[in-house]
């Protein structure tokens, strides 16, 4: 009976060593695999967090992919118009980049711009396409942009927040890439008619409380809003800056006087006559 007692023992002190061996090799593999989780999402986080835009093809097919997911999360109606109303609405929200570019006397001139229909166009064509198009879009935009020492704020898919120094410049810009629009040769714009409005305001930046900055900056977009695709409203402002610095005389015609949505009182407003 002793003899069978130890053996017994010392098989259940065997197989306890057993166990704690495989206990001691399971935490060392759950130890592993918690650390190789740990660096899988990592990896994962990393991959899927955004690296700053390159070229003007990365910045179109992150305008692409940003606009597909959109539409699926919104709908079609849910896109229209969004460009210039995210523009305003991150102008509003970063206010000390839009006065670092302010004039000496704290007032800055704001170009807007989109892609009239730009949703339709780009259900139309399919997003391979429609890459193509805001690539040669952003790059026109960008040429006149920096040929008048304006500065991009901000671009949202086939949307641009410009801001210059003096209206002189802007108006010379935004008549630079109408014209360029209507001549260009670039199969990517010309066979889509790619038709784009822009809007231009001038005024203060700065003020005690706030507001003069977060008006001016509404006030453009919505100028932008109201232009049809291939033409420049500007505002009473820009017009009276823009025809006493101009030798050769800018022409305008009087866009009519009317009430902007959120911003009271009536405004006048001026077409850019942009001869092609």
């Amino acid at each position: 009976m002793q003899t069978a007692a130890v053996v017994a023992v010392a098989v259940l002190a065997a197989a306890l060593a057993v166990c704690g061996v495989l206990l001691v090799r399971a935490r060392r593999e759950l130890d592993v695999s918690r650390r190789m989780v740990v660096q899988l999402e990592a990896d994962l986080d990393a991959a899927l967090r955004p690296s700053p835009a390159l070229s003007p093809t990365e910045r179109a097919l992150r305008a692409v992919v940003g606009t597909a997911s959109r539409v699926r999360r919104e709908g079609v109606a849910g896109m229209l118009g969004s460009s210039l109303e995210d523009l305003q609405a991150w102008a509003l929200e970063k206010r000390p980049d839009i006065l670092q570019v302010a004039a000496a006397d704290g007032t800055l001139t704001l170009l807007f711009s989109d892609i009239e229909g730009s949703t339709t166009l780009n259900h139309r064509l399919g997003d391979r396409a429609w890459v193509k198009v805001l690539e040669a879009h952003d790059q026109l935009v960008r040429s006149h942009v920096e040929r008048h020492r304006g500065q991009v704020v901000k671009s949202a898919g086939d949307g641009f927040m410009v801001a210059f120094r003096d209206p002189y410049a802007a108006v010379r810009a935004a008549r630079g890439i109408q014209r360029s629009l209507a001549r260009t040769l670039d199969p990517r714009l010309r066979l889509t008619q790619v038709r784009v409005r822009i809007g231009v305001h001038c005024g203060p930046v700065i003020s005690r409380d706030g507001d003069y900055f977060g008006r001016n900056v509404a006030l453009a977009a919505r100028v932008a809003d109201l232009a049809d695709g291939g033409e420049v409203l500007v505002t009473e402002a820009v017009r009276a800056e823009v025809e006493g610095a101009d030798e050769r005389r800018m022409r305008f015609e009087e866009a009519g006087e009317i009430e902007l949505k959120g911003l009271p009182g009536e405004h006048i407003l001026w077409r850019l006559v942009v001869e092609t």
